[in-house]
Formats: structure tokens, C-alpha cells, sequence
């Protein structure tokens, strides 16, 4: 059973009913996508998405939320709504849960950190010259 430690802990168990402040029914949680609650589908057949702060409470087997359902209703997101948020900014993607993908790519990338920001280049100039072989200094 679900309780208010696991709300803390931002677990929040799938299939667990959904109700308003005002104790009607405003879905069921089929997982969770990073700040937000997914809904399981409505009978349009698509996904909602519902902030996962308004949840008030996680007790007896319910997920309370701190608005009445038909504010609920007017604060979800459908999934074509989620994609229109993804095309305008790209950076909308890790508050549902996507992953960053800004940062460098590859296991070389990640190893060596962002392409032109090698570690052995201080202060953006390079190291003074150690005598060696082909150092070009006279």
C-alpha cells in the first residue's frame, strides 16, 4: 500500500486511482515521466500527463491531489500537447523524463569531456614547450 513515504521518495505505484480534492475520480497513474504523472489513456486513446505537484497525499491506496478533478482536468497535458512542447523547446524533454541530450555523444566524448575543451589546454593556450622532439622551439 501506498503511504506518504513513498511520496516523499517519488514513488507513486502504478494502476494506483487518482482522485480531486473534492473525492471524484480524475484517472489512474500508469507510471511516472519525470515531474509528471502519467495517466493511463482516456477514451481519446491518448496518455495524460498531470503535474505531480499538486499531489497533496499517498494514503490508503489513493493518490489525493490537492485540487478539485475539474481543475485536475484543466491542468493536464495530452500527449499531442507534449509533442507541440517538445518541437518549441526542446528543453521541455526533461521535465517528462527524457534524457539531456545537449551534452557530448559517444564513449570518446564522454571519456575526454566536450570537443575543444581538452584538459591540457589551460586558460585556452597551449602548454609551454618541454625541450622534446619536435617542440618548434629555437
Amino acid at each position: 500500500m501506498a503511504n506518504a513515504a513513498d511520496l516523499a521518495g517519488g514513488e507513486i505505484p502504478d494502476h494506483t486511482p487518482v482522485i480531486g480534492s473534492d473525492g471524484r475520480n480524475v484517472g489512474t497513474v500508469d507510471g511516472i515521466a519525470g515531474e509528471y504523472i502519467k495517466l493511463t489513456r482516456a477514451e481519446a486513446g491518448q496518455h495524460r500527463f498531470l503535474p505531480r505537484k499538486l499531489v497533496a497525499s499517498l494514503e490508503g491506496g489513493l493518490v489525493r491531489l490537492s485540487l478539485p478533478a475539474a481543475q485536475a482536468a484543466e491542468a493536464m497535458v495530452n500527449e499531442a500537447e507534449l509533442a507541440q512542447r517538445m518541437a518549441l523547446d526542446p528543453d521541455a524533454g526533461a521535465s517528462f523524463g527524457q534524457p539531456d541530450d545537449s551534452g557530448p555523444h559517444g564513449s570518446r566524448a564522454q571519456a575526454h569531456g566536450p570537443k575543444g575543451t581538452p584538459d591540457r589546454l589551460k586558460g585556452g593556450h597551449r602548454p609551454e614547450a618541454d625541450g622534446g622532439v619536435n617542440t618548434h622551439k629555437r
